[in-house]
C-alpha cells in the first residue's frame, strides 16, 4: 500500500488532487491511502514512520510564503530518507532550489501544466514499481530456537556486535528498531552473503547505503543512521556501491 500525503492551501485544488490520487490508485490497481493537509503544522505533527511507501505531494507556496513547502521538505527528508517528494507549484524558478536544498525530489509539476493527473500517475506508478522490485529480494532468514524468522531484506540497515555478549549481535532496521540475534557477525556472514563486513563490529546492507565519507570513515544510510567503516575496507566498499 502507498501512503500519500497532500499539502495544498487552496481547498478546491486540495480536493481535486486527492480525487486524482484516489482515481490513479483505482486505475492502476494500487492500494492507496491518501491524506490531505491545508497547513504545514498539521502535516508536521502527523509525519509517518520512514518508508518507501510514503509519497509527499507538496505545494511550494503555502499561505503566501513562496518557499514554505520547500522548507518543510527539508524537515520531511531529515525525518524520512526513504519517502518520495513531489512538488506542485506555479513558480518554475523554484526548480533549481530543490537541488539547492538537496531533498532529492522525485518530480516537479507546474500547476499550469496541461494534465497534472498524467504526471502524478507516472510518478505513483514509478514508486510502486520500485517497491515491487525491492520486494523481490529474498528475506534474511534465521533460527530463533525452534522458530524460523524471516526479515525483509530491504528493512535491514546493518548488524553490530553485541558488546555484552560475544555470541550475539544487534540487527538495526530502517525504521530505527533493534532486535538481538543469537548469532555473531561471523555466523550471519555464513547465513547470508549479501551483507558486507565494513568493520570488525559492523555488517552492512549495501542497498541501504546513501553515501560514504571516506575521510571520516562513516557510512550514512538512507534513514539518517550511520556506522563506521574501517580504512581497510573503504576502497572495496566504494567500489561495490559505485
Amino acid at each position: 500500500m502507498l501512503n500519500v500525503f497532500i499539502l495544498e492551501d487552496d481547498l478546491v485544488q486540495l480536493q481535486q488532487m486527492k480525487n486524482d490520487v484516489d482515481k490513479i490508485g483505482t486505475d492502476l490497481g494500487i492500494e492507496i491511502e491518501s491524506k490531505t493537509f491545508s497547513n504545514i503544522s498539521d502535516l508536521k505533527n502527523t509525519l509517518p514512520k520512514p518508508s518507501r511507501s510514503n509519497i509527499f505531494i507538496l505545494d511550494l507556496e503555502i499561505n503566501g510564503i513562496k518557499n514554505a513547502g520547500l522548507e518543510l521538505s527539508k524537515k520531511i527528508r531529515a525525518h524520512d530518507q526513504l519517502a518520495s517528494l513531489i512538488f506542485i507549484t506555479i513558480h518554475d524558478e523554484f526548480l533549481y532550489r530543490t537541488y539547492k536544498y538537496r531533498v532529492s525530489a522525485l518530480d516537479f509539476i507546474a500547476k499550469d501544466y496541461g494534465n497534472i493527473y498524467d504526471e502524478l500517475e507516472k510518478d505513483i506508478q514509478q514508486v510502486h514499481k520500485q517497491l515491487q522490485t525491492n520486494n523481490t529480494e529474498k528475506p534474511f532468514t534465521y533460527k530463533d530456537y525452534s522458530n524460523t524468522i524471516n526479515v525483509d531484506f530491504m528493512n535491514i540497515n546493518y548488524f553490530e556486535s553485541n558488546s555484552t555478549n560475544s555470541h550475539s549481535s544487534i540487527l538495526n532496521t530502517v525504521n530505527n528498531q533493534q532486535r538481538q540475534l543469537n548469532y555473531n557477525l561471523r555466523d550471519i556472514e555464513k547465513l547470508d552473503n549479501r551483507f558486507f563486513r565494513a568493520h570488525r563490529s559492523y555488517l552492512v546492507n549495501l542497498k541501504q547505503i546513501d553515501h560514504v565519507d571516506p575521510r571520516k570513515g562513516i557510512i550514512y544510510f538512507y534513514n539518517g543512521e550511520e556506522c563506521p567503516v574501517s580504512k581497510l575496507h573503504i576502497r572495496k566498499l566504494l567500489g561495490l556501491i559505485a
